[in-house]
C-alpha cells in the first residue's frame, strides 16, 4: 500500500468519525428501537438520529429494557460506519434506575402537612356548637385530623354529634365520678 492510499484511507476514516457529532464518553439521549438476545438497538433522540447498539454486557444486571424506553446512554465507541456503541453501565453505578429513584424518594417524603384552614374551620364549628375550645382540645383536633384525615374526621364527627351530650356539667360530673372511683 502506497503513501497516497494510506493518506486517503486515513482521511476517509477521520472524516467518517467526525460526521457523528458525539465524542466517546459523552452522554446522549437514546430511544430503544429493538431488543435482541445480544443487546438493544437504539437511535439517538435528537436531530441526528444516529443508530447504535447497547451490547448486553453494557446493560446492568437486572435492568429491564423495553422498546421505546428513553434513556441516557454513554458513547463507548464511534464505529467507522458512524454507528454508536453505547453503554448503560453508568446507571448501575449511580443506581438511577426508576426503582432506585423511587426507593430513594420514599425515605424522603415530607411529613403530611395539616390543612390549617380546614382545622380552623373545624375549631370554629366546635366553638359555635360548644363555646370556648381549649388549647388542649385544639391539639387533640390536630392529632385526630393528622391520624384520620379531614374527610374521615368530619364523617366520624358528624356520626358522633347527634348522640353527644352538650351539657358541660354532665361531662364535669363524669370526671368527678371517675376521680372518685380512684379514691
Amino acid at each position: 500500500m502506497g503513501i497516497d492510499e494510506r493518506i486517503s484511507q486515513y482521511l476517509n476514516k477521520t472524516s467518517r468519525k467526525h460526521a457523528v457529532p458525539y465524542e466517546e464518553g459523552e452522554m446522549v439521549p437514546v430511544r430503544v428501537t429493538k431488543l435482541v438476545d445480544y443487546g438493544a438497538f437504539v437511535v439517538t433522540k435528537d436531530q441526528h438520529l444516529v443508530p447504535g447498539l447497547i451490547h448486553i454486557s453494557q446493560i446492568p444486571p437486572g435492568f429491564n429494557l423495553e422498546v421505546n424506553d428513553l434513556l441516557e446512554a454513554q458513547v463507548k465507541q464511534i464505529k467507522d460506519d458512524n454507528k454508536l456503541e453505547l453503554s448503560l453501565i453508568h446507571l448501575a453505578e449511580r443506581e438511577e434506575t426508576p426503582f432506585a429513584v423511587l426507593k430513594e424518594m420514599k425515605g424522603k417524603l415530607p411529613e403530611k402537612e395539616l390543612p390549617k384552614e380546614e382545622i380552623d374551620d373545624i375549631i370554629e364549628f366546635f366553638s359555635k356548637e360548644f363555646g370556648l375550645v381549649s388549647d388542649n382540645s385544639k391539639k387533640k383536633i390536630q392529632e385526630l385530623v393528622k391520624r384520620m384525615g379531614v374527610f374521615h374526621f368530619t364523617i366520624t364527627m358528624m356520626k358522633a354529634l347527634p348522640g353527644f351530650k352538650r351539657d358541660l356539667v354532665y361531662h364535669f360530673l363524669k370526671e368527678v365520678e371517675q376521680a372518685g372511683d380512684c379514691l
